[in-house]
């Protein structure tokens, strides 16, 4: 063997380990990536527990006869208040991707919302309306949960 053959193989060699090295670094890339992607899903599905939570707090406000309406509390600005955190969770779920379901949840309680303010302004409100909401919102409370759990692996 002569010097060039033996400079080639050892330079062969050296760009095989680098190769092999740039393979590794790159899969360890994805995993970083993919556990980032994960955690940005975490800690959007716990703020919108918290939105939740914020929404429930002003539904049990909710007066379900118009005899017991507390003074000083507006019906509307309460509806107003949930409306916001509807917001702010629908626009963070995707439609299609795995939170679908909630989302489907919070679609229907807002429509018990939309009924309740139709049935608040017509002079008499269906107390089942507020009930039905106060169910559906920890339904989707719930849910979200679990699916925390289960993706730090709790569940």
């Amino acid at each position: 063997m002569t010097p060039d053959s033996i400079i080639t193989i050892i330079g062969t060699l050296v760009t095989l380990l680098g190769m092999g090295i740039a393979i590794w670094q790159t899969s360890q890339a994805r995993s970083y990536k993919n556990q980032i992607q994960l955690d940005i899903r975490k800690i959007n599905l716990s703020n919108i527990i918290e939105s939740l939570k914020r929404a429930q707090d002003e539904i049990r406000r909710l007066p379900t006869s118009i005899q017991s309406a507390i003074r000083g509390v507006k019906p509307s600005e309460l509806i107003h208040k949930t409306r916001e955190q509807f917001d702010i969770a629908l626009g963070t779920l995707d439609s299609l991707g795995p939170d679908a379901s909630v989302r489907t949840i919070l679609v229907e309680a807002q429509s018990k919302l939309n009924a309740y303010e139709i049935s608040w302004n017509a002079g008499s409100p269906n107390p089942q309306d507020v009930h039905e909401l106060q169910a559906k919102m920890q339904d989707a409370v719930s849910t979200l949960s679990s699916t925390i759990y289960q993706m730090e692996g709790k569940a």
